[in-house]
């Protein structure tokens, strides 16, 4: 029976000998396998749709003045005047208008709050210790108190000009007499402003690196020559070797070179009469840190010869008091006198540099009725009084 039913038609036996069609299998095995090789690489990213990227631009160091340019120390009196002022740690208040105002049409007032900075305000030696306001990119505004000689706190309110319509940056600072700015945490505030509607394109977004002029253009009229500027929530760097999160380019008349230290410099080397100054603020690989805000171009006039008091020698113990608000009215007279004599001396006195005030002569003597004659001075101080 069991015979009967391997022979029977309906049912053959299995044979081990019989070929399956194999081919179209290995084929579609194959096509399997490459789609998820494939699959595979663009899911790791082995491939990319985009083009192959160019290899990271390598950092770039600071360098040193080029060209005509030369970086010097700071004159003298400069040195003089930092080391009295060094006593200072100036504390600054914007009491109105208050961060974010939109103000109203016309003129507006700005009152602020002064401790520990003198406010001396020109005089025979030219301007002291002040604040300056600016507005945006605008010319500063420099601020000064006959008054304020920092042992005290200093109020002061000032008239300011009409804001186009649209959003603003009002930047008050502490500046030294050459109107180098005070980098301190109480010596710089920053308010926001808007006329009609902020205009939030208009301005550095807020949290973004800001670059700030303190070139003194107005002050200058000689080498040496401040560069001096304000960094506003800048990444902080060098916390470790070659961490560079940014760098300043400085250009003057086409000569270019780059610094990653918040240091005013001195450069010589700049031409009688107009003078291009760029300063562009970079990342850590040369390109536009925050563009379009960062950077600015000023002009810095110079004339043949001259100079401010503070470019000049040595400034005696009456001039550094009289520069920061420290001299007494009856000290003031003399002080002017002793400039005066100083810049253009008589013959008499070219012969002997070191001397500071013109003294009278006591000998000779040609008449005993003039012994107790007064000192000649005071015509030369009468010159002077406007």
């Amino acid at each position: 029976m069991l015979l009967l039913l391997f022979q029977s038609p309906l049912i053959s036996p299995i044979s081990t000998r019989t070929s399956f069609p194999l081919q179209p299998l290995t084929a579609g095995l194959r096509g399997l396998g490459v789609a998820l090789l494939c699959l595979t690489v663009l899911l790791t990213g082995g491939w990319s749709l985009r083009p192959p990227s160019l290899p990271a631009a390598p950092a770039i160091a600071p360098s040193t003045p080029a060209g005509a340019l030369q970086e010097v120390a700071p004159p003298l009196p400069v040195q003089q005047l930092q080391d009295r002022l060094a006593e200072h740690q100036p504390q600054l208040r914007i009491l109105t208008p208050t961060n974010e105002a939109v103000l109203p049409a016309g003129p507006w007032e700005l009152q602020l709050a002064l401790d520990d900075w003198p406010l001396v305000g020109p005089g025979g030696l030219g301007i002291g210790p002040h604040l300056v306001v600016q507005v945006d990119d605008q010319p500063p505004l420099r601020l000064v108190d006959p008054g304020a000689n920092g042992s005290a706190s200093t109020s002061l309110q000032v008239t300011m000009a009409a804001l186009n319509p649209g959003s603003h940056r009002l930047s008050v600072y502490a500046a030294r007499p050459w109107g180098e700015a005070v980098k301190s945490a109480g010596g710089f505030r920053q308010i926001r402003l808007h006329r009609v509607a902020p205009n939030p394109l208009q301005i550095p977004p807020p949290g973004s690196a800001q670059l700030i002029s303190a070139i003194p253009a107005d002050l200058l009229t000689a080498e040496p020559v401040p560069i001096d500027w304000l960094l506003v929530d800048a990444p902080l760097q060098q916390l470790r070797d070659d961490d560079r999160h940014w760098l300043l380019r400085v250009t003057v008349n086409g000569d270019s070179f780059l610094v990653d230290r918040q240091t005013t410099l001195w450069l010589k080397g700049l031409r009688p009469g107009s003078n291009a100054v760029q300063l562009e603020l970079l990342d850590g690989l040369g390109e536009p840190l925050n563009p379009p805000f960062n950077s600015l171009v000023q002009e810095v006039i110079l004339a043949a010869g001259g100079g401010s008091r503070w470019q000049q020698g040595r400034l005696t113990e009456l001039e550094l008091d009289q520069l920061l608000g420290q001299a007494s009215p009856a000290e003031e007279p003399a002080a002017l006198a002793t400039d005066a004599v100083r810049s253009d001396p008589p013959p008499e006195e070219a012969a002997n540099p070191g001397a500071t005030a013109p003294e009278p002569v006591p000998e000779p003597i040609p008449e005993p009725e003039r012994d107790d004659d007064p000192a000649p001075l005071e015509p030369l101080a009468a010159s002077l009084t406007p």
